[in-house]
């Protein structure tokens, strides 16, 4: 892997130094498309000149709201050429949280797909800095009709327009090229300010610790609005001059088939997705595949030793974050089965406790993390200067998660600190969630709490006190958190309490719900039969 310095590690010129070394040779497969690497280069070229021509500059934001799709690869190499900043949002989200999103990044320009608009809609009397929609047709077999709004509409095809000629603007790898919103806990989700330098460095840790290599063909089905499908799998085979291939959507029972198809070498899994394909029936050819490394976040080992068996390949399993990098991995030579693996270079991780004090080794606290090259980590979470701090206090970054740490040092995970619940690979906020059902007319408040589920992670519940002399069918709740929330933050238990367990100071004591579960008195929209509209 060619190393880059500081004046090189943008993430725009490393596309364009790798057209050049590669020109011809495929970078991207997406379904039966391919495309090369000068193709790739010039395409977001031509993005980024039209951009320039609709009045984006650099260090404006621009919210992007893109399944995965080739036309997703456009446009954000083509705003990281320009020094734009991409906000690239889950398209699962709707209601509050995505007009909270486009507000709070303070963008005036978003690309997004034609099957959202009606999302976009919806909110649209509460955008007020929005200008512009750029509506992307392609990425979709479902046609719809384009609402009346008050944005101004560009269509995609547009932007391809444009000459293909490098955009002379003037980029530092210290110049912001993204911002992904995490979950917010206790508060609104956070949007982390990624430097150019930020996402080389994700990139180049995935390679190295996870031993890419030139001939290797990676794949996800991921989305792209994360940075492991980002920052891992499509930056990381730029960065060793392979190719990676996109799927669009998880499906256990194509999964394999897929894999095959592009013949892949390599891939991600979060959440509960080792689980799910373990549950499959077993077939004949289980083993009979091109892949030879899975990464992964640390799984039971029974699950661990049944998937690399089944499926004869090898499991990493590693530690990563928006916010950090990658910086826990178990060594390719020696895993330990069940860990979050080693530090990785470059940083640095204590076990603390409360008071930030570190605790002897085997014993559990939050894990905190620093970096030593500039730059590696996040620059701030954007407009929340206050959780910036927080975040940083005492110089380390706190990152909600509790775990311990072995006399050989391998890390281990705990639990989380935070009021995060994890489903299905999502972080789940527990904030969020509330703000919505207490916008309801018929409930007082309620409270969001995880539920462990038949996956490892964990199912939502909440639990709910109404207006005295009200009722409220669960079902109802439920339909009116579709309309609002994405789809895996809606909440999968309902129950109705009289009042919640408080504190003297008023503070919900959630372990107290957490620790009656699911009980005679709860509703599972699952045993009711209750769909869910995607």
């Amino acid at each position: 892997m060619k190393e880059y310095g500081f004046d090189e590690m943008t993430v725009g010129s490393i596309l364009e130094d790798k057209a050049k070394t590669n020109k011809g040779r495929v970078v991207a497969r997406f379904k039966d498309i391919t495309v090369t690497y000068d193709e790739l280069n010039n395409t977001a070229n031509r993005v980024a000149n039209a951009l320039l021509e609709t009045g984006v500059k650099k260090g404006d934001m621009v919210c992007m709201m893109l399944p995965n799709c080739l036309e997703y690869l456009y446009v954000w190499f083509g705003l990281a050429k320009i020094g734009a900043v991409k906000v690239p949002i889950n398209t699962a989200y709707k209601g509050d949280l995505l007009e909270y999103i486009i507000n709070n990044c303070d963008a005036e320009i978003i690309v997004i797909d034609q099957q959202y608009l009606s999302r976009l809609k919806f909110i649209e009397s509460g955008l007020p800095k929005l200008k512009k929609v750029i509506i992307c047709p392609g990425a979709t077999e479902e046609k719809s009709e384009t609402p009346d709004m008050k944005f101004e509409n560009i269509p995609y095809d547009i932007l391809l327009d444009s000459p293909s000629t490098t955009p002379m603007v003037e980029i530092k790898h210290t110049d912001p090229v993204a911002i992904l919103y995490t979950s917010g806990t206790t508060g609104p989700s956070k949007g982390v300010v990624m430097s150019h330098a930020h996402f080389y460095y994700y990139a180049r840790q995935a390679v190295k610790y996870l031993g890419l290599r030139s001939d290797d063909i990676l794949y996800t089905v991921l989305p792209l609005f994360h940075i492991n499908a980002q920052g891992v799998t499509a930056f990381g085979a730029i960065l060793v001059d392979t190719q990676f291939a996109l799927g669009d959507r998880f499906s256990a029972s194509k999964y394999w088939d897929e894999i095959k198809k592009y013949n892949a070498t390599q891939f991600d899994c979060l959440g509960a997705m080792l689980n799910i394909l373990c549950a499959q029936p077993k077939r004949d050819d289980d083993a009979d595949n091109p892949v030879r490394l899975c990464f992964t976040a640390p799984i039971p080992v029974e699950v661990y030793d049944e998937f690399r068996t089944r499926f004869n390949l090898e499991v990493v399993e590693g530690y990563g974050a928006t916010e950090s990098n990658l910086v826990l991995c178990n060594p390719l030579d020696a895993p330990k089965l069940g860990s979050m693996g080693k530090v990785t270079e470059g940083f640095e991780c204590i076990i603390v406790d409360d008071d930030d004090n570190e605790v002897p080794t085997g014993e559990t606290g939050e894990l905190l993390i620093r970096h030593n090259v500039p730059f590696s980590m996040m620059s701030e979470y954007y407009n929340m200067p206050d959780k910036t701090v927080e975040a940083w206090r005492n110089l380390w970054f706190h990152s909600g998660d509790r775990a311990y740490v072995d006399e050989e040092g391998y890390y281990y995970f705990v639990d989380r600190k935070k009021e995060a619940i994890r489903r299905r690979g999502e972080n789940i906020s527990s904030f969020e969630v509330e703000r919505v059902v207490n916008k309801h007319p018929r409930v007082v408040e309620c409270a969001c709490v995880p539920v462990k589920s038949e996956f490892i992670e964990d199912e939502v519940k909440i639990v709910v006190v109404l207006k005295k002399g009200e009722t409220l069918p669960p079902e109802e709740l439920i339909a009116f958190c579709e309309d609002r929330m994405a789809y895996f933050a809606v909440p999968r238990y309902v129950e109705y309490v009289d009042s919640l367990p408080k504190t003297l100071t008023e503070k919900v004591e959630k372990y107290k719900l957490i620790q009656e579960g699911v009980n005679e008195n709860t509703w599972d929209r699952v045993e009711a039969g209750y769909k869910l509209k995607r």
